[in-house]
């Protein structure tokens, strides 16, 4: 596990923090380009948070690799969700509006009558323990998504 380093007078996210290890966090999947969490205000169940390392704030801004790695990344993690969590489609939106670093959310959804879009704001806080739960199905379903 590598961890970032910056240019002395710049500031460091909320996630390269995490990514660090200075702020705890569920971790389901990591690499040497991208770290994979679970979010602590889920709207649904198994709301994951795919996290490039390269704090870059602007999804086009990333070198096409890691661009790339990160999308390939999210697919493996939302087909992992869809056996994990009986989803019947997982979306994925790409933000960095809150917090300044690219992040792809992916969102289990297990019936698709509301639109994502009202199912959004409606995220509140789930327990360490809940959230040890729903990793551990996660981390088994990612583990038989192979490479």
């Amino acid at each position: 596990m590598s961890t970032l380093t910056f240019v002395s007078g710049m500031s460091v996210s909320i996630f390269t923090k995490i990514i660090n290890r200075e702020i705890p966090a569920h971790f389901v999947y990591e690499d040497e380009h991208c770290v994979a969490i679970l979010d602590k205000f889920p709207a649904v169940k198994g709301q994951t948070l795919v996290i490039p390392k390269k704090e870059v704030d602007y999804a086009f801004d990333l070198d096409d690799d890691t661009y790339l790695h990160l999308f390939k990344t999210a697919k493996r993690i939302a087909k992992a969700s869809d056996k994990a969590f009986a989803a019947v489609r997982t979306c994925l939106v790409v933000e960095g509006f809150e917090v300044p670093h690219v992040h792809i959310k992916i969102y289990p959804m297990t019936d698709t009558k509301t639109a994502l879009g009202n199912i959004l704001p409606n995220g509140s806080e789930v327990s360490d323990e809940e959230l040890a739960v729903v990793a551990t199905q996660l981390i088994a379903a990612i583990d038989t998504e192979g490479e």
